[in-house]
């Protein structure tokens, strides 16, 4: 009886555990309540996010720190009065998985504080979660996985002139990018929506079924890339100095139970 009583016990256990592994990558409460903090780093520092920085941009934004402090030592030569050791390179690039519902939540959730919405009534709360609706249903996502990708400043400061992507239309990029899991099954980018500005998200949309009906992640699954073709990466790509060869994302941290959370 001791045994039995000591079997169920560790079930219950490791049900509670399982059942809590989401929660600790996401805040425990109601994305509503989450802070400012709390929703940047879902998006810049969490399992859904990918941040890429090459080479070259890693080099500048070294030697650009080495310049700041060269010219906080010397007020850059009596203020402003020399030239500025500052080296222009790559800034990163941020992949987030845009169809999992954490990245959602926490886009809103920052436009909420943005607008006040912690001190709005009812009423006009009721009117500003009509606008964002949309974000969090994500028709599509129903059937595709959605990943977007941005570039933002880094230490150095640099302004980003450009979003990724933003001269290239979808005949560009087909067949030069894709979805791949361990067992090497695919994805093939299906829609692509290039950026307005440099600010604006670069939009990739990925069936979620083969043509068999079967599903690219499951509870099994263990990881999968974003993969660019390498002949893709040359020199007469305008975008292949910013980007990385593969973007690696591990299942089993977004994950709900057995439900993929993609």
């Amino acid at each position: 009886m001791k045994l039995h009583k000591r079997g169920l016990f560790l079930v219950v256990c490791l049900c509670f555990l399982t059942s809590t592994v989401l929660a600790q990558k996401v805040p425990d409460k109601p994305f509503q309540k989450w802070s400012k903090e709390e929703a940047t780093k879902l998006l810049t520092d969490s399992p859904w996010v990918r941040t890429y920085q090459s080479q070259a941009g890693i080099v500048a934004a070294s030697q650009a720190q080495i310049g700041r402090e060269q010219a906080d030592q010397r007020l850059y030569r009596d203020t402003y009065g020399g030239s500025s050791s500052r080296t222009m390179g790559p800034v990163p690039v941020v992949m987030r998985l845009h169809s999992g519902l954490p990245v959602r939540q926490a886009i809103v959730r920052l436009r909420q504080i943005q607008a006040g919405y912690d001190k709005m009534d009812e009423d006009k709360r009721a009117e500003f979660d009509k606008t964002t609706a949309g974000m969090l249903s994500c028709a599509i996502c129903q059937k595709f996985y959605v990943v977007t990708m941005t570039r933002f400043l880094d230490s150095t400061r640099q302004s980003v002139e450009e979003g990724v992507f933003q001269r290239m239309g979808l005949a560009d990029l087909k067949g030069n990018m894709w979805l791949q899991n361990e067992k090497g099954e695919r994805r093939e980018l299906v829609q692509f929506n290039p950026p307005k500005s440099a600010s604006d998200m670069t939009v990739f949309y990925f069936a979620r079924l083969d043509d068999k009906g079967n599903p690219f992640l499951t509870a099994d699954s263990k990881k999968f890339e974003f993969v660019f073709d390498g002949a893709f990466l040359n020199s007469g790509n305008p975008y292949a100095s910013w980007l990385p060869r593969h973007l690696e994302f591990d299942v089993s941290k977004i994950k709900d139970g057995d439900t993929v959370i993609f």
